[in-house]
């Protein structure tokens, strides 16, 4: 069958600009501080342990790994599992855009236009396939067998579209903040570029002393 490797996505938590609905794909926010004293609180219940950790650079990707997983860093992070680049929107929100002819095009063709000074989807997608082929090439040259990948929404969707065992567009995945989502395959499964065999929601238990995991 081949040696097992499973990958679980997960979205970063909410940073105080996602709840202001910002665009912030490339922007370095920190988590908010009420995120983070969630966070503490939670674990992942995964179908298996972690052997690596890879994480998106940015900083509330970073911080919600260790939050997550009991303060222990990514072994790897890196600017390819970034979100898609907003260029000149980073830092507006959608009423501050709505009265631009460019933002309108993009709304109305997300996957053909791109905002100005930023990324297209299929640049987007190019450097998400990427970080996904090295993520892959870390694990065979370590052994191992689950790896959590700390991210953004835009690439958790992306990752669901084309690996889930269900074939759903895009948009059609919810991936809400630090919630994901862990797809079970092979190695060769993964390099091969098939859909994975099996897709399982991350679920959360409660951290028994409630705090104490993690700085950031």
């Amino acid at each position: 069958m081949g040696r097992r490797l499973a990958i679980t996505f997960i979205r970063h938590g909410m940073t105080e600009l996602n709840r202001q609905q910002v665009y912030i794909g490339w922007t370095d926010a920190p988590l908010a501080a009420a995120e983070r004293v969630r966070l503490r609180r939670l674990k992942p219940k995964l179908p298996m342990a972690v052997d690596r950790i890879v994480s998106s650079d940015l900083r509330r990707c970073r911080e919600t790994a260790i939050l997550l997983f009991g303060g222990r860093p990514a072994d790897w992070w890196t600017s390819e599992w970034r979100e898609l680049s907003f260029g000149d929107w980073e830092g507006k929100t959608f009423a501050e855009l709505a009265g631009e002819p460019a933002y309108r095009r993009w709304l109305e063709a997300p996957f053909s236009a791109a905002p100005p000074g930023g990324e297209s989807y299929d640049a987007f997608q190019a450097r998400i396939t990427q970080a996904l082929a090295e993520t892959i090439a870390l694990a065979a040259r370590s052994g191992a067998r689950h790896i959590a990948v700390i991210t953004h929404g835009g690439p958790v969707r992306l990752m669901l579209a084309q690996y889930a065992p269900v074939s759903r567009s895009f948009w059609e995945w919810d991936v809400p903040f630090a919630g994901g989502y862990t797809l079970d395959s092979t190695l060769e499964r993964w390099k091969g570029g098939e859909r994975c065999i099996s897709l399982s929601a991350v679920r959360f238990k409660e951290n028994e002393n409630g705090c104490g995991n993690g700085t950031e």
